[in-house]
């Protein structure tokens, strides 16, 4: 049986799911990285490795799709805030229509399963 914290554990759904939150996220205001990265956990209500989040930071500020910025603190090092750039608000709007596509498809798959009664199945047809 699935364990769906395992599910997490997938490099590339969660690379995918955490990309498309991040700019999500960013949309809303702009964020440096410890805060962008509880604000994950709050959403997906799991732990996500805060490498993760640094990587996909960096891939998109290297693509366009972000941009970080130095700023000083009141107290401790400066941080990098970043934001969302126009590039960043296109891929977000391209994969929301991809995510979009992807809940109606599985949708479709979960009411198939469910038309079946999977409680006549004993485990010793397995």
């Amino acid at each position: 049986m699935m364990n769906h914290e395992n599910f997490f554990k997938s490099p590339i759904v969660l690379r995918r799911i955490v990309g498309f939150l991040i700019l999500d996220i960013l949309l809303r205001g702009d964020y440096h990285g410890y805060d962008l990265w509880k604000k994950l956990e709050e959403i997906l209500g799991t732990k996500i490795p805060h490498p993760i989040v640094y990587k996909i930071l960096k891939e998109f500020e290297e693509m366009g799709l972000v941009v970080g910025r130095w700023v000083s603190a009141k107290s401790g090092p400066a941080r990098k805030i970043y934001s969302i750039t126009i590039d960043g608000v296109m891929i977000l709007k391209h994969n929301l229509e991809l995510f979009r596509k992807i809940r109606d498809l599985l949708s479709t798959i979960i009411e198939h399963v469910e038309s079946v009664d999977l409680s006549s199945f004993s485990k010793s047809r397995s």
